[in-house]
């Protein structure tokens, strides 16, 4: 070989080499202050400062796949965008769709592309959900199980709606979407308790020969007002008659944290729920079982510091019932709706007045009453 070939030859590999070499180097140095100024960004977006998020993420998006953390940088980006209010995030969440299937992301992103199409071609938006329930988890598949809902719910297809919204349940979601289902799970749930029609939550009672109202509810530890209301009855039961019962006990479960009573079955199944308000101090609402022990419609109120406030009387802070579950604690209604939804009593659990009345004719002696912190 000519000396000359081989000096060329060097010279092309020597080039290639530094090529290379300054290429790796560029990468490494690309991607190590990459991932800093993806750390920057999402430090500002905890502090809400979005704009500034923005501002530091733009020069890394025209990176593009350079940058390994490119999918990353669209899914910050769509984020602050979001914060800002802009709709420039919902073109990023479709491109980190598009541009990036196998992402970690990618639930989330067609999590926010299907919310825009479900608004106006709900089919079209049946297949991508049906994706999403089956492959994503944990909050994108929740609200992926959401959107189907509310195709259901058009279609009338209410038991798949109500078993939709159980399972959503069962996997602990995060407020948001708890708070969502639980709000819908009382409207439908509502529809039927207090009607003859049929649920998961009753059962058929034969009325036997000398069987007044109170002593059906007695049986299925309920009220007699609950056996005639739910039935569409009036003050008299016939033997042979086929009235609707629980199933199971009612029980009541309060969440202090949020200020929620729920109406529950005895092995917990929701039901519905009420706002309330618990203690300003937490510990006067202390956490644990109880169950009801008196009951009393339009309660007398013995004030803390002495004195008697008569039924009726518009500064009676018990409103117009009672529910005892232990020494002065208990369930009531409230002369001041306002602070009903926060931690405003003096250690009871008080409920706005039409809402105590309910549960009044739905609970009895010995129902259970559970306290939870919340979350």
């Amino acid at each position: 070989m000519n000396r000359t070939l081989i000096i060329s030859i060097l010279a092309v590999v020597i080039v290639v080499t530094l090529g290379s070499a300054s290429f790796l180097f560029y990468n490494r140095n690309l991607n190590a202050k990459g991932w800093e100024m993806v750390n920057l960004a999402e430090q500002l977006m905890e502090a809400k400062d979005y704009e500034n998020a923005v501002k530091t993420l733009l020069p890394l998006a025209g990176k593009g796949t350079r940058f390994e953390g490119a999918d990353r940088v669209l899914y910050d980006l769509a984020r602050a965008y979001q914060g800002t209010g802009s709709a420039e995030a919902e073109q990023l969440w479709d491109r980190l769709a598009a541009d990036f299937p196998k992402s970690e992301y990618y639930p989330e992103a067609q999590m926010h592309r299907v919310r825009r199409i479900l608004a106006i071609k709900p089919q079209e938006a049946r297949p991508i959900l049906d994706d999403l329930i089956k492959n994503a988890t944990g909050e994108v598949r929740a609200q992926a199980q959401l959107g189907m809902a509310q195709i259901l719910e058009k279609e009338q297809k209410q038991d798949e709606v109500r078993a939709m919204y159980y399972d959503i349940l069962s996997q602990d979601p995060p407020w948001n979407i708890e708070s969502q289902v639980k709000d819908r799970l009382t409207e439908i749930n509502n529809a039927t308790l207090w009607s003859p029609v049929m649920d998961e939550f009753s059962q058929l009672h034969t009325v036997e020969k000398g069987e007044a109202p109170v002593v059906v509810g007695q049986k299925y530890r309920t009220t007699a007002w609950y056996v005639l209301e739910a039935n569409n009855l009036a003050k008299t039961l016939h033997p042979g008659q086929k009235v609707k019962v629980p199933k199971e006990p009612f029980a009541v479960r309060v969440n202090k944290k949020r200020c929620r009573l729920e109406l529950v079955t005895e092995s917990g199944r929701f039901i519905k729920w009420y706002l309330c308000g618990v203690g300003k101090i937490s510990e006067k609402t202390p956490a644990g079982e109880y169950t009801i022990i008196n009951k009393e419609v339009n309660p007398k109120w013995y004030k803390p510091g002495g004195g008697v406030v008569k039924p009726g009387d518009p500064e009676n802070a018990l409103g117009v019932r009672w529910m005892g579950i232990g020494g002065s604690l208990g369930i009531h209604g409230t002369n001041e709706p306002d602070t009903i939804g926060k931690p405003e009593s003096a250690g009871c659990i008080r409920m706005h007045n039409h809402d105590v009345e309910e549960l009044y004719k739905l609970i009895t002696y010995q129902t259970k009453v559970t306290i939870i912190e919340g979350k």
